[in-house]
């Protein structure tokens, strides 16, 4: 057990119970049920809390799951259901993974908060930071959905799910073909749906994803193109991207 934080609380009696009091920095867990269990530890007495959020975790990916086949749905059908031999579901997400694909429920907790609170109008709280909010779990959702999409090079498939998910959530890409990709779904994306907070269902995002994924696709297939391209994006920024 890594213990992560510690603060004063203190026991109160509620209602016809017993509740702990937590920092407001926890707020975002008010609602979930969760597991109590008393123990001794030498002669103290412990008390461990544990909170059900995986059911949250794994209702927000079934939900985005079904919004990112439709879409998808003008380039391929993804599947009815998400992936869930692929998928796990942990409280934070490591930077770097081989096997199954992590999703942090903490960020999934921590996102359903902000959009509880925005709709409550209860803090400052804008589109764009709801977006970001759920960056990494979007990103990694859409990367699995793209290798399902009919890339030859899986490579491809990966930097255009990261660039949909990344165009989603206002993220930004990583190094090499990634950012190539990333800029150029950018550039086709918004030819066809220039709406800075698009939604994952509407029907001209559809469009626009299928005519990126038609250009990106087409240079994934010609590598003398992807040069091009890669040196145009260069000569756009201004400075030299790095290997990939």
């Amino acid at each position: 057990m890594r213990v992560f934080d510690t603060v004063e609380s203190r026991i109160e009696r509620m209602g016809e119970g017993v509740g702990v009091l937590f920092p407001v920095e926890y707020e975002m867990l008010a609602g979930f049920d969760a597991e109590f269990s008393a123990a001794v530890e030498g002669d103290e007495l412990i008390f461990m809390i544990k909170p059900r959020v995986e059911p949250a975790a794994r209702e927000a990916v079934d939900a985005i799951w079904r919004d990112l086949r439709v879409l998808f749905s003008k380039v391929a059908d993804i599947g009815e259901k998400a992936p869930w031999g692929e998928i796990e579901i942990v409280w934070e997400s490591p930077h770097a993974y081989e096997d199954k694909v992590p999703i942090a429920a903490s960020e999934v907790v921590k996102h359903r908060h902000l959009v509880a609170s925005f709709e409550k109008e209860e803090y400052y709280i804008d589109k764009e930071d709801i977006r970001k909010g759920i960056h990494d779990t979007m990103t990694k959702l859409c990367e699995l959905a793209a290798l399902r999409l009919g890339f030859r090079d899986k490579l491809f498939a990966l930097a255009f799910g990261q660039a949909v998910g990344n165009h989603y959530s206002h993220g930004s890409c990583v190094y090499g073909m990634y950012d190539v990709v990333c800029e150029i779904f950018r550039e086709e994306f918004v030819k066809v749906d220039d709406d800075r907070f698009w939604s994952l269902t509407s029907p001209t995002a559809q469009e626009a994803v299928r005519a990126a994924y038609e250009r990106i696709r087409y240079i994934s297939e010609h590598p003398e193109e992807y040069k091009k391209e890669k040196a145009r994006v260069q000569a756009k920024w201004g400075f030299p991207l790095k290997p990939g």
